[in-house]
């Protein structure tokens, strides 16, 4: 097998989330054709199987051997973000947007440092700014809709989740933020919809049950709120969140 046919594999693993099948084509590959995009493949499979020493060692390799690109930089930021050093994170990512400031990625990964030390404001900004140069980015959306949702800003909250869903359908989470959304603005109703078909796709998810348990308690559906706590019950007999709803819709029966 060539080269190519390694890598063209490696990458549908890697897309599937396959890492240590990617990892083992990606070698191959290399092994055959040594090539940056290869190498740097090689290094964001250690990453992902949290193998940081193997990851760090490539990125800087990768660097060694190109450093006019970007994307080593990065991916050393994404290491050490991983791993909560956020002062070298921040010194990557930082050393990345000098190098290239219109590459999308360096600005999404900028917006998730700031999401993961609670700048909001700051991380939209880059969010924003990687959208800007590249509008089709689900998962950016979703974390730009997450920004606009903890800055009480529904409407654009809603804006961006309902983008996510639209660029990937598989985007679930896009669902249950709309349904978040739906809550902060006392929309129980609404809010009901989207968790409910969130139950569909995934039956077990405990804060799914509660977020459905809640929005019936609110809209006075008592039978159907006990019904779901009763769920949640079977599995997790001692949830405290699920136990106190619990109370509230017995004492709300009694009057």
């Amino acid at each position: 097998m060539t080269s190519e046919k390694y890598y063209e594999k490696a990458e549908i693993y890697y897309i599937n989330s396959q890492y240590e099948k990617a990892l083992s084509y990606f070698k191959k590959s290399y092994d055959l054709k040594e090539t940056n995009d290869c190498l740097n493949y090689i290094g964001c499979c250690y990453l992902e199987l949290n193998n940081y020493i193997s990851a760090i060692s490539i990125f800087r390799k990768l660097n060694k051997n190109s450093s006019g690109w970007e994307r080593p930089l990065f991916n050393l930021g994404r290491v050490y973000l991983k791993t909560e050093n956020f002062k070298k994170a921040l010194s990557y990512f930082q050393k990345a947007i000098l190098l290239n400031p219109d590459n999308a990625d360096t600005n999404y990964y900028l917006g998730v440092y700031y999401d993961k030390i609670k700048k909001y404001e700051r991380a939209k900004t880059y969010y924003e700014k990687s959208l800007f140069i590249d509008n089709k980015q689900p998962e950016t959306h979703l974390n730009l809709g997450m920004c606009y949702l903890r800055l009480d800003d529904y409407e654009n909250a809603l804006k961006e989740f309902n983008l996510a869903y639209d660029y990937d359908n598989n985007c679930i989470d896009a669902i249950k933020n709309q349904g978040l959304v739906f809550l902060a603005r006392k929309d129980y109703v609404d809010a009901l919809k989207k968790f409910l078909f969130m139950s569909e796709v995934e039956p077990d998810d405990i804060e799914n049950m509660l977020d459905i348990a809640f929005c019936y308690y609110k809209i006075k559906n008592l039978e159907n709120a006990r019904e779901w706590i009763n769920r949640i019950t079977k599995v997790d007999a001692n949830n405290e969140e699920a136990n106190k709803l619990l109370k509230a819709i017995i004492r709300r029966s009694s009057v």
